[in-house]
């Protein structure tokens, strides 16, 4: 039998838990059916913790294992909160490209959306089956930091655009906040394959995450689904869950 590992399924219940407990309105039709904020914390965590720890089969483990999760939640978290804003950088370009804003300013939230992640020099067979060297795009987790934490510098730096975002919700603090946590993951990221022993420690937590995740996913759906049944968001929720 397979061992329980970090899947889309695990990541749609986690936002699912994470929808619900941070919409006052959601959680108290969870809370009125029963619920407890706590199963959905529970979830909620389990779930963040499997995605650290799946993150984790690739890294170091000289800093023990607990110390390992740790800095790769924060990794998670900061990558989410990345994506969140560059796609309000993405609509606050079109905004203000719309509104006759200069053209400098335009050209500078080009060069933020584009992927400027290091490259590295990878060996590829071309169709007439000699090799060739290509530079493609470093997907490490270090050369993902980095991204991160200069796009975060240049938006703090482009004040022309500060009063667009803040009108979407990115605020001059938030973007602040998304760079140094970006820089205080510096050297702390692996770039190379983990050692056998550290990767197996890793792994075992990971299939533990999913298996407490699932086993109170399972206990509380009885009231999920009610509440699902009186609120279309929550069942929404459920339903891209059970499709993952």
């Amino acid at each position: 039998m397979a061992r329980p590992a970090f899947t889309p399924q695990v990541a749609a219940r986690t936002r699912a838990a994470q929808e619900i407990r941070k919409d006052a309105d959601l959680l108290a039709v969870y809370i009125g059916k029963g619920g407890l904020k706590s199963d959905l914390d529970t979830i909620r965590d389990r779930g963040l913790e499997a995605e650290a720890a799946n993150l984790g089969q690739s890294v170091t483990g000289a800093a023990g294992l607990g110390a390992t999760l740790d800095v790769l939640r924060g990794f998670v978290d900061t990558q989410r909160e990345y994506v969140t804003v560059m796609a309000v950088v993405k609509a606050v370009r079109y905004d203000v490209a719309t509104a006759g804003a200069d053209s400098d300013t335009v050209k500078s939230l080009d060069t933020i959306l584009r992927n400027e992640a290091a490259v590295v020099i990878r060996t590829v067979t071309k169709e007439e089956g000699k090799p060739a060297r290509k530079a493609v795009p470093s997907q490490s987790q270090e050369a993902v930091r980095a991204e991160i934490a200069k796009d975060a510098g240049a938006l703090e730096e482009l004040k022309s655009a500060h009063a667009a975002l803040a009108g979407r919700g990115v605020s001059l603090e938030r973007i602040a906040k998304l760079r140094v946590a970006a820089e205080g993951l510096s050297g702390k990221l692996a770039t190379r394959t983990a050692k056998k022993g550290a990767r197996k420690d890793v792994t075992k937590a990971e299939h533990a995450a999913v298996t407490a995740q699932r086993e109170r996913w399972g206990s509380c759906y009885g009231i999920l689904a009610q509440a699902g049944a009186a609120n279309s968001s929550i069942q929404k929720l459920l339903d891209d869950a059970a499709k993952a």
